[in-house]
């Protein structure tokens, strides 16, 4: 018996069935979301250490034009993953801090997953009139659209896509390459 299994067992909260494997200990995984937990495994591995990333002393201003872009060329390759994290807490923010943002994309999320797992063909009768699936979803548009411009959606991509670039563009034109030793690029350009 596992440790979540014997802590659940001992406050008397009936298991579900399969809920638990036998052999790890871990709660089950719906196969729709194992190619997303491939994915983000994947990129797990290429995040690169926070450390080396906030290195600052690796820091410095760029001679001119030709080693800012060897620079943003190189470091935003190196520290992909890093820049997309960042992203992604953006975005976290900006929704977690609207809460009529936060409140449409719910909506309109679940009206998209309850269409999309309806049975092929399954049609919703309201009022006399018969709505097809693709109708359905013509409808969840005409009411999500309206309601995520409402709510500043577009505004919140642009400040997320402003703000990740100046962010991205500062943090990859600053860290020196690894071979850099801030002269190098000076005496090759004079040549």
């Amino acid at each position: 018996m596992t440790v979540d299994e014997k802590l659940f067992i001992e406050e008397d909260v009936e298991l579900p069935s399969g809920l638990f494997h036998k052999k790890m200990g871990s709660i089950n995984i719906p196969p729709q979301l194992n190619s997303a937990k491939e994915w983000v495994l994947s990129k797990r591995e290429s995040l690169r250490p926070w450390q080396e990333f906030g290195n600052y002393n690796r820091a410095s201003k760029p001679a001119n034009i030709g080693v800012i872009s060897r620079r943003v060329t190189h470091n935003v390759t190196y520290y992909y993953t890093n820049y997309a994290f960042i992203s992604t807490l953006l975005v976290i923010y900006c929704i977690i801090s609207s809460p009529l943002l936060l409140l449409a994309i719910v909506v309109s999320g679940t009206a998209c997953y309850l269409i999309s797992t309806q049975k092929e063909g399954k049609t919703l009768k309201i009022g006399g009139h018969t709505f097809s699936p693709k109708d359905q979803a013509m409808i969840c548009a005409c009411i999500s659209l309206p309601l995520l411009f409402f709510a500043s959606a577009g505004t919140v991509i642009f400040w997320v896509i402003g703000l990740t670039c100046s962010v991205v563009g500062v943090h990859a034109s600053m860290m020196q390459l690894p071979n850099e030793d801030g002269t190098e690029f000076e005496m090759n350009e004079s040549v």
